[in-house]
């Protein structure tokens, strides 16, 4: 295979975005290719600068489009949330490129575009739940929050440089319906909300209770451990920073909205069910219901733990994720 040269442009310099594009940049690194890895998103004026002094095969630019008059040898990667987030820099794309979305897309273009999900961070040694089952023999000591809900949103979401909010209304109109949907669940469960902003106010159910954000990355797999339930702040697609996979990776239960499911109609799933593996819902209900029947059922959240962390395994970590650009590339 023929080495290239790529330039990896994050999300921002949030350590959740650098650690995704350092897993990329490892992957390509592995099959011999040469990568550049910048630390934070920068101005299409400066990256039409590097471009300038330095030659690249790709570039690779998430959550932004391709800048105008940038040279056609250059082959232009976008990662997006959904194509609409590309409007005003869609012209600038070619037949050569490739634009990436979260949301599946209806391609009415004729530009290449795909679907490409996020993935689990695999990193050496995280244990798993059942590695402290081994240690305890009782799933029940070790994992004290019953539900746990982590939001996606980081400070380069909601706040300008000049620390002014600037999309609250995104943010909690997601904890709003966080909130109908868990204001019904037995106040006798205990439910931890880690978010950047705390939306107390919106508690009805007395044993909701919010924490600051998460800023060790380690702590992360902690919570989804240590949950007997974690509920998946996203409700219609996966997110870059979502929780799905590093959920599932260490064998933590999950709650997610079923409408999640429409991610993985073209995914590569390896004759996995997903709804063997993730607990989905409609209602509030349905929620209420899951957690009264598995509640105590350790066994059973275990042996789907388990499945579901060899689903992700298999099919859902950062290899996954640059095999399928390569091949999307014809590389």
């Amino acid at each position: 295979m023929k080495k290239f040269k790529f330039l990896l442009i994050p999300k921002s310099n949030n350590f959740r975005e650098i650690i995704n594009i350092n897993e990329i940049s490892y992957q390509l690194k592995n099959l011999g290719h040469n990568c550049f890895t910048l630390k934070s998103q920068i101005s299409d004026d400066n990256l039409n600068f590097i471009l300038e002094e330095e030659k690249f095969d790709f570039v690779f630019r998430v959550n932004q489009g391709k800048p105008k008059n940038i040279n056609k040898k250059v082959r232009f990667i976008s990662w997006v949330r959904q194509i609409s987030d590309l409007k005003e820099s869609l012209d600038n794309f070619n037949d050569n490129d490739l634009i990436y979305t979260l949301k599946k897309t209806i391609n009415n273009h004729k530009l290449k575009i795909n679907q490409l999900l996020p993935a689990a961070n695999n990193f050496n040694n995280i244990p798993k739940v059942g590695d402290y089952e081994l240690e305890t023999n009782r799933l029940e000591s070790f994992q004290k929050i019953d539900i746990s809900i982590l939001s996606n949103y980081s400070r380069v979401d909601l706040f300008n440089g000049n620390k002014g909010l600037i999309n609250n209304k995104i943010d909690s109109d997601r904890h709003k319906k966080l909130h109908k949907l868990l204001n019904n669940v037995d106040e006798k469960y205990k439910i931890l909300i880690f978010s950047l902003i705390n939306y107390s106010n919106l508690v009805i159910n007395k044993n909701i209770h919010y924490q600051s954000e998460i800023n060790n990355f380690n702590y992360f797999f902690e919570i989804f451990k240590k949950s007997r339930f974690n509920l998946l702040f996203e409700d219609e697609f996966l997110d870059f920073n979502s929780n799905f996979f590093n959920i599932l990776l260490v064998q933590g239960i999950l709650l997610a909205n079923k409408k999640i499911c429409k991610s993985f109609e073209n995914s590569i799933n390896n004759n996995f069910n997903l709804s063997d593996l993730v607990f989905f819902f409609n209602t509030e209900l349905e929620i209420s219901n899951i957690i009264n029947k598995y509640y105590e059922d350790s066994d059973h959240r275990l042996k789907i733990g388990k499945e579901a962390s060899k689903f992700v395994l298999k099919c859902h970590t950062y290899k996954n994720r640059v095999d399928q650009i390569l091949e999307d590339l014809d590389l």
